[in-house]
């Protein structure tokens, strides 16, 4: 029976993985990577020499049907993206439910757990998380203002992530709502999470308002990967 692993790895600091995940890492037949090039610095960090193959949202039925037929052989797969736990806001999810559309009971698939953006962000907020929505990346255009009312209207914290290029037009929406008094918002603070377990990590709590200042103040606070909790 094949396997598909659903393999975590570290969203920062390559020190973050474990035993398990090399060790599986290392004894596939392949790796599925969101791009081989980022899993490629992790896997020479720890000398795993498996091969790889690319599988990203932009794979079409072709790689899919690929990686199906690899699975038909009896091979055993590693799927990982570029940082963090595949599955969320990432392919990953398509590439199970494909394969169990196809395989049903017939393939494992098993969940190596490790590093996320999300339970990292939360675990260092100060926040009440017993109870929280995630709701992934805002949308672009269409929506994104629906998107952050649902947020402000929510009864508990709720995480997303938001690009570089957009964390501070994403507070300033989050300020210009919070404060129009027609609207029902719940927003206690704001956590910003940079960089997680990076060189450069960087948290900001406070309001919208003061958080877009401090980025704004420093251009380099304005690179990298965001994490963002909306708190109750």
């Amino acid at each position: 029976m094949s396997t598909l692993y659903i393999v975590a790895t570290p969203i920062g600091n390559l020190e973050d993985i474990g035993m398990r995940a090399l060790r599986v890492l290392g004894e596939v037949d392949f790796i599925l990577c969101e791009d081989t090039r980022v899993t490629g610095v992790l896997l020479d960090h720890y000398n795993i020499k498996t091969r790889t193959i690319s599988y990203h949202q932009h794979s079409g039925a072709d790689k899919v049907s690929q990686i199906m037929d690899l699975l038909a052989q009896g091979k055993n797969l590693a799927l990982v993206s570029d940082a963090g736990t595949p599955g969320i806001s990432d392919p990953g999810g398509k590439l199970v439910e494909a394969a169990l559309l196809k395989f049903g009971g017939e393939i494992k698939i098993e969940s190596v757990p490790g590093p996320s953006a999300v339970t990292a962000a939360l675990s260092i907020s100060g926040i009440p998380t017993d109870k929280f929505i995630f709701m992934g990346f805002p949308p672009h255009k269409k929506g994104r203002q629906t998107f952050i009312r649902k947020i402000l209207e929510s009864d508990y914290p709720v995480v997303v992530y938001e690009s570089k290029h957009r964390i501070i037009k994403f507070l300033e929406e989050l300020e210009s709502l919070t404060a129009d008094k027609d609207k029902k918002t719940n927003l206690t603070s704001v956590v910003v999470c940079r960089e997680l377990s990076k060189m450069h990590e960087t948290v900001y709590r406070g309001d919208p308002k003061g958080i877009m200042e401090k980025i704004q103040a420093n251009k380099n606070d304005q690179k990298g990967e965001f994490t963002v909790i909306v708190g109750k």
